[in-house]
């Protein structure tokens, strides 16, 4: 049995991280969900019980206890080292510690061999991250990636409620000059000096660390006029020869990942648990170059179930085998 705590209950992810804790077979003793004082005092039902939503402050946090976060990493900054300091553990849905050397980065499909029992902070990669690793992660073994090109189609969900709220709105109005309904908006966030943005900057940064591999990553990240799912158009140039059908072969057997012949559409994936990729293909005049389609739900797999995968590995060690 253990304590659970959720950070940001009341935001798109925090809702979702319960609701997958729902239907998890997780022994939870307690649970007990935190927000801003906006949201304090508002009621979420979890397995037939009400919870009240509780204020984020210092005396919350317990020793033992496991926190899912699901803030911004503004905030994370703020009450992670407080809650570590109680003798919390956490898994961080925020960008703060992803890329600090002491703080593993997972996706437990892909790389849950990096949790030791003495880590209390673990980071949840970004959603973007998080189903190219899944498709990635199968074929590091086939032969060293060279490098790996990524594009990708992101819906307005990855801003939160409020991006649904915006899509929703535009939707009933006049679409304008950088408004998402019948839009591609072609940067998420403004670029930084070296033309990237934040978005693309965490592909490249966040991939080689959750593989364990040395090689670059190009992105390019659009968002689209879709509530729920991201696509990505993913080609890899590995260092030798590599047939498509070894590929598919390889990620058909791969927990998590459902295989199609054809594309995939958001609309598919939506409210559901696996990775999905499609139209695998070598390119006709470079046997070691691979393409393939990958689409999630960004906040479902993408956020919170991958989140509460990481807290049923961290209750093992905590509890032991259920």
């Amino acid at each position: 049995m253990i304590k659970v705590g959720i950070v940001g209950a009341t935001g798109l992810v925090g809702h979702e991280m319960l609701s997958v804790l729902q239907k998890s077979t997780l022994s939870i003793c307690e649970l007990r969900l935190f927000a801003t004082a906006k949201s304090a005092g508002r009621t979420l039902n979890f397995r037939g019980l009400p919870h009240t939503v509780e204020i984020i402050q210092n005396a919350s946090w317990e020793k033992g206890m496991v926190i899912l976060g699901a803030t911004s990493s503004e905030a994370a900054l703020h009450w992670i080292p407080e809650a570590l300091a109680a003798g919390a553990y956490i898994i961080d849905n925020s960008s703060a510690y992803r890329m600090d050397g002491n703080v593993p980065l997972v996706v437990p499909e892909v790389n849950s061999d990096v949790i030791e029992t003495h880590h209390r902070l673990i980071a949840n990669p970004n959603c973007s991250t998080i189903q190219l690793a899944m498709a990635l992660g199968p074929l590091r073994n086939i032969a060293p990636f060279e490098w790996v090109s990524v594009a990708t189609y992101q819906s307005v969900s990855g801003s939160g409620r409020d991006g649904i709220d915006a899509l929703n709105r535009q939707e009933r109005e006049k679409p304008g000059v950088g408004s998402f309904h019948r839009n591609v908006i072609c940067e998420i966030g403004c670029p930084e000096p070296s033309g990237y943005t934040g978005e693309e900057i965490k592909l490249v940064m966040e991939t080689p660390k959750i593989l364990g591999m040395n090689f670059p990553v190009f992105p390019s990240c659009a968002r689209v006029p879709v509530k729920i799912g991201h696509t990505e158009s993913v080609t890899i140039k590995f260092t030798g020869n590599v047939a498509a059908e070894k590929v598919r072969q390889r990620l058909e057997k791969s927990p998590g990942i459902r295989v199609s012949n054809l594309g995939c559409q958001p609309v598919e994936v939506e409210g559901t648990d696996h990775t999905a990729v499609g139209r695998i293909r070598n390119h006709p005049a470079d046997g070691s170059i691979i393409q393939f389609w990958v689409t999630a739900d960004n906040v479902r797999k993408g956020a919170a179930l991958n989140a509460v995968q990481i807290l049923e590995l961290i209750a093992q060690k905590i509890t032991g085998p259920a």
